[in-house]
């Protein structure tokens, strides 16, 4: 049952693009340098139906948890708003560079190298689904430094002008750290790109810009662009949460109204066989109607007795401990939610303290809840290993799946399973890919 990382890929989950590939195959096999080549553009169209299901696709965000959907969206609105100040920059390229420009070459370092940052940020953020400290202070850093350089290349009056495109990009920066920082910090990130842009005019026109240019200006789009996004993450965040408790409340009554109702009509299916064979066969021996010393009454009275030790021992906790109940109860907790779980139970240590069993029931009945709401399948597998005084509870499916190292800290998956675990002395790991199911793994150390 263990299953361990394996590589994306879209072609496992039925893409569209296995048609082309397998055409291409018997071609591919002759010609190596064609085959490279065919396995690249495999893989760069992996990755842009990737970047379109995770970044601009709606449908695709929606399964996402509601803290991951909102610092997506607001990733999306920062590249889309530093993208705008890439236009200038692209036209500053063309016939004006000569014009506007000490050295057009250098220049077109510069756009080079905000293009080449930007797209390694990007890809930074698609793999981990938000922006870290670290980026922003690099991002910080190359902006000053290339405040400093523009200035030092724009011809003599120019250095206020549209022409000073990185002096617009810098926005792109303040609305950054609006976004990622504490408001302390971005107090002190806004001090550091106004005063590096002042030193930058400064040291190129020896004094201050006049106040009556559009430098003030930039400055006051600065604080307002950082002001906003800052309020804008938070507000987002604090209604995803919200939005996501309440979900949770509502599959936690869901899934007790639905077990209460399971544990009903199993009672009342047992009454109900009760009724038919136990009752039936003591109700007419009383009255009369069976004699009891017969052979095949005295078959049936045993099967009727076979029938009843059965039941009793279905209610009796297994050996010495509860864990085998507790992975049923989650289970049947999970089938009143319409995922059918196939448990199988081995061999279980013999005690297990009680916080253990808390923290490996509690957290097998979330991962089959996100079963549930996110793999977009009707079956899990929930099995159980107690090898070299290590327990190993496994739940398992064969649904969407997704990256391990894109879900946000503070997630779901990481309050309800990953911690509850830390709490009882265990630990957790999940195994998945997108297209290639999911694996969930409880680990206890009895030692």
């Amino acid at each position: 049952m263990s299953i361990g990382r394996r590589s994306t890929s879209l072609r496992d989950a039925g893409s569209p693009l296995d048609g082309e590939a397998a055409g291409r195959g018997d071609s591919a096999e002759s010609d190596p340098a064609a085959a490279g080549v065919s396995r690249l553009s495999d893989r760069l169209a992996r990755r842009l139906v990737e970047a379109w299901q995770g970044w601009i696709d709606a449908r695709a965000m929606a399964t996402l948890p509601g803290l991951d959907r909102a610092l997506r969206f607001v990733a999306v609105l920062l590249f889309a708003h530093r993208a705008s100040y890439l236009l200038p920059a692209a036209s500053s390229l063309g016939s004006t560079g000569a014009t506007h420009y000490r050295s057009p070459g250098l220049n077109l370092a510069m756009v080079t190298v905000v293009v080449a940052w930007n797209t390694i940020l990007a890809v930074a953020v698609w793999r981990r689904g938000w922006f870290t400290t670290r980026h922003v202070v690099i991002d910080i850093v190359v902006t000053c430094v290339l405040l400093f350089v523009a200035n030092a290349n724009l011809r003599d009056g120019f250095e206020i002008s549209a022409a000073n495109w990185m002096a617009k990009f810098a926005l792109g920066t303040a609305a950054l750290a609006g976004a990622v920082l504490s408001v302390s910090r971005l107090l002190v990130a806004l001090a550091v790109l106004v005063l590096s842009a002042v030193a930058a005019i400064a040291l190129r026109t020896g004094g201050l810009p006049p106040l009556e240019s559009g430098f003030l200006n930039h400055v006051n789009s600065s604080l307002w662009f950082a002001l906003l996004l800052h309020f804008m993450r938070r507000y987002l965040a604090a209604q995803a949460d919200a939005v996501d408790a309440a979900t949770a409340r509502r599959i936690a009554a869901e899934t007790a109204a639905a077990a209460g109702q399971a544990r009903f009509a199993e009672r009342l299916r047992q009454f109900r066989h009760l009724h038919d064979t136990v009752l039936a066969t003591l109700t007419a021996i009383s009255r009369g109607g069976l004699d009891h010393r017969t052979e095949a009454v005295r078959a049936r009275c045993g099967r009727d007795a076979d029938y009843v030790r059965r039941l009793i021992a279905e209610e009796r906790p297994e050996q010495t401990t509860t864990l085998g109940a507790r992975l049923a109860e989650a289970a049947e907790a999970a089938d009143a939610l319409g995922l059918r779980v196939h448990l199988l139970v081995g061999e279980l240590p013999d005690e297990i303290p009680d916080r253990v069993l808390d923290g490996i029931g509690d957290a097998t009945r979330e991962a089959l809840n996100n079963v549930a709401r996110h793999a977009g399948t009707g079956r899990a597998w929930v099995s159980t290993d107690w090898t070299d005084r290590t327990l190993t509870v496994r739940i398992v499916d064969r649904g969407l799946g997704f990256t391990p190292d894109r879900v946000i800290s503070g997630s779901g998956l990481r309050r309800s399973i990953k911690q509850r675990m830390r709490e009882a002395g265990g630990s957790a790991q999940v195994f998945s890919d997108p297209g290639d199911g999911t694996c969930v793994e409880l680990v206890w150390n009895d030692r």
